[in-house]
């Protein structure tokens, strides 16, 4: 987590666009960027210059991965806390039913 150095919100796609050529098929621009990030509640777009786009996928894939990795630690925090084995999956779990009638008899 330490070495992710640059991060931001939201998503970066390509756009291209088919333009028509006289006499010809359409012809294919782009790529364009567009970056996309929930601010203040709403879904904020704005253009990205093709010269930017190269870090702001790197810092994108940055808070992604910090978020990976994250949920990794707590998950992990989690069942060292509960004093589970981390590398095992508990296949035992109680349902609805049993987990209350267990918790009636404590």
């Amino acid at each position: 987590m330490a070495r992710i150095e640059r991060m931001e919100t939201g998503s970066l796609s390509e756009e291209y666009r088919e333009v028509p050529a006289s006499g010809g098929p359409p012809q294919r621009q782009g790529p364009y960027f567009k970056h996309q990030a929930w601010v203040d509640g709403r879904n904020r777009t704005r253009r990205i210059p093709a010269s930017e786009a190269p870090a702001l996928r790197e810092a994108v894939e940055g808070r992604q991965r910090f978020e990976s990795l994250s949920a990794e630690f707590i998950e992990l925090t989690v069942a060292a806390t509960r004093g589970e084995d981390p590398g095992k999956k508990n296949s035992a779990k109680l349902s609805g039913k049993s987990a209350a009638a267990k918790r009636k008899r404590s």
